[in-house]
């Protein structure tokens, strides 16, 4: 049974859209994930943990500028996806 649960999503009917949802067991580990999309088609999607061991993310996103390969600065995980 989570003790923490937190969420929402968004979209305003043009083509954008944003979420959040976020949820925990006990109140020293967090899980969640949070993006969005616009209306172009460029999403970023993150997932992230929160724990005694830090803060640590990945993230799915076919933003321009990513291509040509993950670059991961200091504990954070880019998979770049692009999709048609």
């Amino acid at each position: 049974m989570d003790r923490y649960k937190f969420g929402f999503e968004v979209d305003d009917g043009l083509g954008n859209q944003q979420y959040r949802h976020e949820k925990s067991k006990n109140p020293w580990q967090v899980r969640g994930s949070y993006g969005y999309k616009d209306a172009l088609g460029i999403y970023r999607h993150v997932n992230y943990v929160a724990d005694k061991n830090g803060f640590r993310v990945i993230i799915e996103t076919n933003e321009p500028g990513l291509r040509g390969g993950s670059k991961n600065p200091a504990s954070t995980s880019i998979q770049t996806a692009y999709r048609s």
